[in-house]
């Protein structure tokens, strides 16, 4: 019965370093930032990085109004910007997303307008 108890107490131990380090390995549910997503919007969307989706200008976490809609259109679209996404006015200050990238300003601020 000696030879047990090691096993079980080290057994123990791992799983507790794996219910310990699975938060820092996996990422939060809401994260969804996918860096490569910033190839297929258009280029004057660049300067906004992944803050162009989400509210946090590093990426992950909760989506902004314009990352919101993407999802919606976009993501259903087969993952692409379309004329459909662009013609939504994403954050409500009366110019379309298309117009707000044209013009240099954030999609989905309301008081960064053309």
């Amino acid at each position: 019965m000696r030879t047990k108890r090691p096993y079980r107490l080290m057994l123990l131990l791992l799983a507790a370093l794996a219910l310990g380090l699975s938060p820092m390995l996996m990422p939060p549910q809401d994260s969804s930032a996918r860096p490569f997503r910033m190839g297929k919007l258009p280029p004057k969307a660049q300067k906004f990085g992944c803050g162009v989706c989400h509210s946090n200008p590093r990426g992950g976490g909760p989506r902004n109004a314009f990352g919101r809609d993407y999802a919606r259109i976009g993501l259903k679209a087969g993952d692409h910007y379309t004329k459909k996404l662009g013609v939504v006015d994403s954050d409500g200050d009366g110019f379309s997303n298309d117009r707000e990238f044209d013009a240099g300003t954030h999609p989905a601020r309301p008081k960064s307008r053309p």
